[in-house]
């Protein structure tokens, strides 16, 4: 805060507000800048975040129960098969659910260090796509 000495009160109040002011616009900046980098958003989407791992825990039981009645190929059965006809190393691998049935997302590593792409039929093992 600036101190006048000997002025008038009407100076000082206005030097007071700016002080505030100047606390109030340093207090907006923190808040934009972690909005801008994401720090609220944890807070914000809590409830989605829950939701999201209960569809997912969800999710993942119901993909043990399908490889265990022999409804889908195991995780091991298509990182095998995939490795073999495309020629590289599954480095990410996901199971989803989607309207077209159970299917394996992958990438691989090939030896020239090109990553590629795969979907995969989860049932059958037969590579959908590749880019």
């Amino acid at each position: 805060m600036i101190v006048v000495k000997g002025g008038s009160s009407s100076v000082q109040r206005i030097l007071e507000n700016m002080d505030h002011m100047k606390h109030m616009l340093h207090k907006l900046m923190i808040i934009v800048l972690g909005f801008l980098a994401g720090l609220p958003l944890f807070t914000l989407s809590a409830p989605a975040a829950n939701a999201q791992a209960t569809r997912s825990s969800d999710e993942h039981d119901d993909a043990q129960k399908a490889v265990r009645r022999g409804e889908i190929k195991s995780y091991a059965e298509i990182k095998r098969l995939v490795e073999e006809r495309l020629d590289g190393r599954v480095v990410d691998l996901k199971l989803r659910r989607t309207n077209l049935g159970w299917q394996y997302f992958l990438r691989i590593s090939k030896e020239n260090g090109r990553v590629v792409a795969a979907v995969v039929d989860a049932k059958t093992g037969k590579i959908l796509t590749t880019n």
